[in-house]
């Protein structure tokens, strides 16, 4: 598992800090703040969803910015949906980044692997003996990662959020 840091720091912020301060310590004149990778940014995220309960709408709205622009139209697009149908079932029934509607006990980032211009990151989720995985997909936009897609054993959150969206036409 990945605790939560007690001083507040993320990991990406450690490593966009660390890039900066390795660039200022080289004598690089405009120094910059370097992009964390890829794993990085999973693992802050999966640390930000698990120190919050796993509560998906509330870790979306704080880490909203860590999500392609296509992939947060989807979800949003969603979550109106549900919204609006307050006593029914209408859109995602599961957490997104656990694959899941229990709490997970604990989550594992593996190494990042490239995928054509992606990059793909597992992560191993575990409730009690049971093991999951989900892959995360990310592409770099604006020179930060960014969520373009969550892959699963059964299939994918932007193939289920258009199937969704066709249901409710």
């Amino acid at each position: 598992m990945n605790p939560v840091p007690r001083d507040g720091w993320s990991v990406a912020r450690r490593v966009a800090l660390a890039g900066w301060m390795l660039a200022a310590a080289q004598g690089c004149g405009a120094a910059r703040p370097a992009s964390p990778d890829a794993g990085a940014v999973v693992t802050a995220l999966y640390q930000d969803h698990f120190a919050h309960e796993q509560r998906w709408d509330r870790t979306y709205e704080r880490q909203r910015a860590l999500f392609a622009p296509a992939l947060a139209t989807l979800l949003e697009a969603d979550g109106r949906a549900a919204a609006a149908n307050p006593d029914e079932v209408v859109g995602l029934d599961f957490d997104p980044l656990t694959d899941a509607q229990e709490e997970m006990t604990a989550f594992e980032v593996g190494p990042a692997t490239r995928d054509g211009a992606d990059t793909i990151v597992p992560v191993v989720l575990r409730l009690a003996a049971q093991r999951s995985e989900v892959r995360v997909r990310l592409a770099q936009s604006g020179g930060q990662w960014r969520v373009t897609n969550l892959h699963y054993p059964h299939g994918d959150l932007v193939s289920l959020l258009h199937r969704l969206a066709a249901d409710r036409r």
